[in-house]
């Protein structure tokens, strides 16, 4: 799924820097050490992302972020996206039955 970057905040680049810096490029979640900038790239599950506790975007309050591997933050999301899948597709099939 894309990244849709208009709900983030303007300085989300430097945002997330910061909490990646302050969790030493580590994982929050399992401890596992991520890619620093500048090291040379060998697979996304060493990508350090950032999540966010409540899943709304623009709500980039510390204590509302931390940082996750890519793998981690896909588990800490997933029923997230799942529940929002299953309402977009009911979306859809509304659209499609003119209702």
């Amino acid at each position: 799924m894309p990244v849709d970057w208009s709900k983030y905040p303007d300085n989300w680049k430097e945002i997330a820097y910061d909490v990646k810096t302050e969790a030493d490029w580590q994982c929050e979640k399992c401890g596992k050490q991520c890619r620093r900038p500048g090291e040379i790239f060998d697979t996304h599950k060493n990508t350090l992302t950032v999540a966010h506790c409540n899943h709304i975007e623009k709500d980039c309050r510390p204590e509302n972020l931390f940082a996750a591997c890519a793998p981690c933050h896909l588990r800490y999301d997933a029923k997230h996206h799942a529940k929002n899948a299953k309402k977009t597709r009911l979306q859809k099939k509304r659209k499609l039955m003119g209702l």
